[in-house]
């Protein structure tokens, strides 16, 4: 399978509501949102940078935290501020004027369905990632793919490239690494019938690893 065809492409991707087998079982069954888009990206991103209490354009990449390989778990990886950044970002960019305390609720839930998967995979299914393996999966699927939306949003942020890749967006390939290794064991473990519709078997698999979560 062609390199362009495996990557989950950018966080940007996701702003334009790309989703991918993997990250379906992540967020669940979400309804699709408009394409209507009102506001182009860099300024979405300018205001939302401005409205953050915490984050101003210089400082963008604070979001992105900068990983020590040799101390932080992938789970440290995750940040419910730059979920709520990207979901404000959204909201600017299309018809879909939720409040800001929705907005913050939703960012923590999505972080915290990110967490717990982490923790399923390891603890039930026996699956774990570790920091340079989502480098190698950055490196190999991501790195080298540049498309001007990517560069656009990077510019927005006043990070490079880089940083966006192996910083920023770095919760999306965590999830996509841990999604590479786990499909292949749920697949074997949740065998699809005879007949079964292919979306139906998703959802059949998506229920059988959420029945182990924590969050209610």
């Amino acid at each position: 399978m062609q390199k362009k065809n495996r990557i989950i492409i950018f966080s940007v991707c996701a702003l334009f509501f790309i989703v991918a087998f993997s990250r379906q079982i992540v967020f669940g069954n979400e309804k699709n949102v408009t394409n209507n888009v009102s506001v182009d990206l860099e300024t979405a991103v300018a205001k939302v940078l401005n409205e953050m209490p915490d984050v101003t354009k210089n400082q963008a990449k604070s979001l992105g935290k900068s990983v020590n390989l040799n101390s932080q778990s992938v789970e440290n990886t995750m940040d419910n501020k730059k979920a709520e950044f990207r979901l404000k970002v959204h909201n600017e960019m299309s018809n879909l004027k939720h409040d800001n305390a929705y907005l913050e609720k939703v960012a923590i839930e999505e972080t915290e369905r990110y967490i717990d998967a982490i923790r399923i995979a390891e603890e039930i299914y026996g699956v774990s990632i570790t920091q340079e393996e989502v480098n190698q999966y950055i490196a190999t699927n991501v790195a080298d793919v540049v498309l001007p939306e990517k560069e656009r949003y990077a510019k927005a942020l006043g990070i490079s490239l880089y940083d966006l890749d192996y910083n920023f967006d770095r919760d999306f390939y965590v999830m996509d690494t841990l999604w590479d290794k786990l499909m292949p064991v749920l697949l074997e473990r949740y065998p699809r019938e005879d007949g079964e519709d292919p979306n139906l078997y998703l959802d059949r698999i998506k229920n059988e690893f959420y029945s182990h979560s924590s969050i209610r």
